[in-house]
């Protein structure tokens, strides 16, 4: 059954993105099996998107129409990212809804070409409300999109939501090494 949900959802991807993936697994101890795709130049050249593929293995009581797989759309070649992903999916399996707006944060930085540890979760922007939405045989699979921020970023997005935080200059969704926009000082 794993098996099977893994090879549809990777097909109905690569259907979608009209690129083939490579594939990589995050094994953590008595955490949920998780892999993860990755699309090499996609959304556009010398960008990586990273899909998890096993969060929708979860249940929570919040996902009555689908349930989510995460991913990073990142100008990087750096697989990190797709780990940190995998990572906080399987931190958080069943305990989160994963819906538009939430933040994360984890103890270390999440790839080794960045030091941003947080991120919040929001629609891929290279995708339009109906394109995010998957109808696999056997579920229905919206897929989040994870943007990154700093650590101290974070109180700063809680404060201000999306919409302020995502216009704030210096903020750029898919640059994983830029500055801080929290403001010195």
């Amino acid at each position: 059954m794993e098996h099977n949900f893994e090879q549809a959802w990777l097909l109905a991807l690569e259907e979608r993105f009209g690129v083939q993936a490579k594939i990589g697994q995050l094994a953590m101890d008595n955490r949920p099996r998780m892999l993860v795709y990755y699309f090499e130049d996609f959304p556009a050249k010398d960008m990586t998107t990273a899909v998890t593929a096993g969060l929708s293995n979860a249940n929570h009581p919040n996902w009555k129409h689908g349930k989510p797989e995460l991913c990073f759309a990142l100008h990087t070649k750096d697989p990190g990212w797709g780990s940190a992903a995998a990572y906080i999916a399987q931190s958080f399996f069943n305990d989160s809804p994963f819906n538009y707006q939430a933040s994360f944060k984890i103890d270390q930085p999440m790839s080794k070409d960045s030091a941003m540890n947080a991120c919040f979760v929001y629609r891929p922007q290279f995708m339009n409300e109906e394109q995010v939405k998957f109808e696999l045989p056997d579920r229905t699979i919206f897929l989040a999109g994870l943007f990154p921020m700093y650590d101290e970023e974070v109180p700063m997005y809680e404060t201000k939501g999306i919409e302020e935080f995502w216009n704030t200059p210096g903020f750029d969704a898919y640059n994983p090494r830029r500055a801080s926009i929290v403001p010195k000082g």
